[in-house]
C-alpha cells in the first residue's frame, strides 16, 4: 500500500507535458528576444537535446515537433554556416510531420514557420524560396485560426513583401488588436512591436523589411559557380 501510495505521489508531481513545453518555450524565447546575438548559438545548441528529448518521450504529439523545428530555425540563423542548410532542412521534415499528426498544433505553428521559410529563404541551396508555397501556408493558417496575432501578422508581412500593401493593412491591423497570449507573452509582444512597423510601410507603400531569419540571406544569396 506504502508502495502504491508513493508511486502515486510521484506521478502527481510529475511535471505534465503541457508544462515540459511550456517551460522549453520560455526558454527558447529568452534566448531568442532577450539575448545577446553573440551567445545565442550556444544558448540554442544546449536547448536543443532537452526539446528532442521530449519529443521522443511523446512521438505521436504535434507541438514538441513544431518546437524543435523552431528551435533548430533560429540556431540555423545564429551560428549561420553550412551547419544551418542541416538544420533548416531537418526543420522542413519537422513541421510536415507535425502537421501529418495534428495540423493545429500551436495554432497552426507549422504553416507559420513553413509559410516565413518559404517567404524569407531563397530556393538554392536549402529548397525553399517559394512565394506561392509561402502563400499557401500563411492562408492555410489564417483559415484555422483566422483571429490570432501570428497568424494575422506573417500574412499581413508577406503581402507587404508581395507590394499588396491595401491587403497587407487588413490583416495588420486585426494583428495589432489581437490578443496576447499569457503562454507567450515575451513573443506576442515582441511581434506586437514589429506589427507596428509593418503597418506603418503598408501605409506608406513602402516595403522597408522584415527582421524574421533575416540574418540567415546573406549567407544564401549567391547561386554556385558553374
Amino acid at each position: 500500500m506504502l508502495a502504491m501510495i508513493a508511486s502515486a505521489s510521484a506521478t502527481a508531481l510529475e511535471p505534465s507535458v503541457d508544462q515540459l513545453l511550456q517551460t522549453l518555450q520560455d526558454e527558447w524565447s529568452d534566448i531568442f528576444y532577450r539575448q545577446p546575438a553573440d551567445i545565442q548559438a550556444e544558448k540554442f545548441e544546449k536547448l536543443l537535446p532537452r526539446v528532442h528529448e521530449l519529443v521522443e518521450r511523446y512521438p505521436d504529439l504535434a507541438e514538441p515537433l513544431v518546437l524543435e523545428a523552431q528551435v533548430l530555425c533560429t540556431y540555423a540563423g545564429a551560428e549561420v554556416g553550412f551547419g544551418s542548410l542541416r538544420k533548416l532542412k531537418r526543420a522542413k521534415e519537422l513541421l510536415l510531420k507535425s502537421i501529418a499528426i495534428n495540423p493545429t498544433a500551436l495554432e497552426a505553428g507549422a504553416y507559420v514557420t513553413l509559410g516565413n521559410l518559404y517567404y524569407r529563404l531563397p530556393g538554392w541551396p536549402i529548397s525553399y524560396g517559394n512565394d506561392d508555397l509561402a502563400r499557401q501556408y500563411l492562408e492555410t493558417a489564417l483559415k484555422l485560426f483566422p483571429d490570432e496575432l501570428d497568424t494575422n501578422y506573417f500574412y499581413g508581412d508577406f503581402l507587404v513583401g508581395q507590394g499588396e500593401f491595401r491587403q497587407a493593412i487588413t490583416y495588420l491591423e486585426k494583428a495589432d488588436n489581437a490578443e496576447v497570449s499569457p503562454q507567450t507573452r515575451m513573443a506576442d509582444m515582441k511581434l506586437k512591436a514589429e506589427v507596428k512597423q509593418r503597418l506603418k510601410a503598408a501605409q506608406q507603400q513602402n516595403d522597408n523589411g522584415g527582421d524574421f531569419f533575416s540574418s540567415l540571406l546573406p549567407s544564401f544569396d549567391e547561386e554556385p559557380a558553374k
